[in-house]
């Protein structure tokens, strides 16, 4: 996948991820917690000028515009060193990429690592990732 389209696919800013933690739902695992807004787009009233919230800075992509979804990872420092946060980031990021084909569009997703997640193979947390997305509903086959 072409790196500027993964950079567009990223949450970056708080204000993103607090809209999916306060105005999506969760869904928790072993692994993982699995947070998921679905984006409704909003057509303005008859005669009203349209009201469009401003992007995070840096981010391109309007919270009421659908598009292709949009994920986060969160790893706290309880899940271990600098180079274990990495490396579970990256895992997590690659699980996303490899099931982008199968995520509807207009959904906002936050991954966060639970503390023991560094114990866990690459193969449990494919299996939870999409165990949670599927409950989440935002698999499309």
């Amino acid at each position: 996948m072409d790196a500027q389209i993964r950079k567009l696919s990223r949450l970056k800013c708080s204000g993103e991820f607090r809209r999916v933690r306060e105005a999506g739902v969760s869904f928790a695992g072993k692994w993982l917690v699995f947070g998921v807004w679905k984006v409704v787009p909003r057509a303005p009233k008859a005669g009203a000028a349209p009201v469009e919230l401003a992007p995070c800075e840096g981010s391109p992509v309007s919270p009421f515009v659908e598009g292709p979804p949009r994920f986060g990872v969160v790893t706290s420092r309880k899940v271990g060193g600098a180079v274990v946060r990495n490396k579970v980031r990256r895992r997590i990021r690659h699980i996303q990429q490899a099931h982008l084909a199968r995520i509807r569009d207009g959904v906002w997703c936050v991954t966060v690592a639970r503390f023991r997640v560094a114990e866990a193979t690459f193969a449990e947390l494919d299996a939870e990732w999409c165990k949670l997305a599927r409950r989440a509903g935002i698999l499309t086959a």
